[in-house]
C-alpha cells in the first residue's frame, strides 16, 4: 500500500499558491484600471517596527488621496490623505541614481493632524499630483483664505 495523501497535499499547495497569485494580478489590474492612478514609493513603517519605502499605486480622488500597497490582497487602500488635512507640500527634485535614468521628486505631506508622509514620484507623477492640489475647490484645503 502506497500512500497518496503527498502528493495531493502537494497539489493541493500548488493550486493554493495559483489561486493567491491569480486574486493578486486582478487585484493589482484592478486599481491600476481606474482613473487617476500613479506609481509612486512611500516612507511607511513596516510590521517589524523599522521604516522603509515601498512601493505601490496612488489613486487621486476629489477629496483625498488612496495609496495601495504594490502586492496585497487588501481591496482597500493602505494610506488615505484627505485633502482637507493636508495643510502644506513640499516638493524636491532627487538626483537620478543611474546614468540616463529620469530624475524623480521626493514630496512630502505635512498633515494638519501633526503627521507626515513622504512619497516619491516621477516627473509626470509629480506634475499630475500638483495639478491635484491646485485644483482643489475653494475651502478644501487648510489655510484657504478664499
Amino acid at each position: 500500500m502506497t500512500d497518496v495523501s503527498i502528493p495531493i497535499l502537494l497539489v493541493g499547495f500548488g493550486v493554493l499558491i495559483v489561486v493567491l497569485a491569480a486574486i493578486v494580478a486582478a487585484r493589482q489590474l484592478w486599481v491600476s484600471r481606474q482613473t487617476g492612478v500613479v506609481e509612486c514609493s512611500v516612507h511607511r513603517r513596516s510590521l517589524m517596527g523599522g521604516s522603509g519605502w515601498q512601493h505601490g499605486l496612488m489613486r487621486f480622488s476629489p477629496d483625498r488621496l488612496r495609496w495601495f500597497h504594490g502586492v496585497s490582497l487588501r481591496l482597500s487602500p493602505s494610506l488615505t490623505i484627505a485633502r482637507s488635512d493636508i495643510a502644506d507640500v513640499e516638493r524636491r527634485q532627487l538626483d537620478a541614481q543611474l546614468e540616463g535614468d529620469l530624475t524623480s521628486y521626493l514630496v512630502t505631506f505635512s498633515l494638519g493632524s501633526g503627521g507626515e508622509v513622504r512619497a516619491i514620484l516621477d516627473p509626470s507623477s509629480a506634475a499630475a499630483l500638483t495639478a491635484w492640489l491646485e485644483a482643489a475647490p475653494i475651502g478644501l484645503v487648510l489655510g484657504d483664505t478664499d
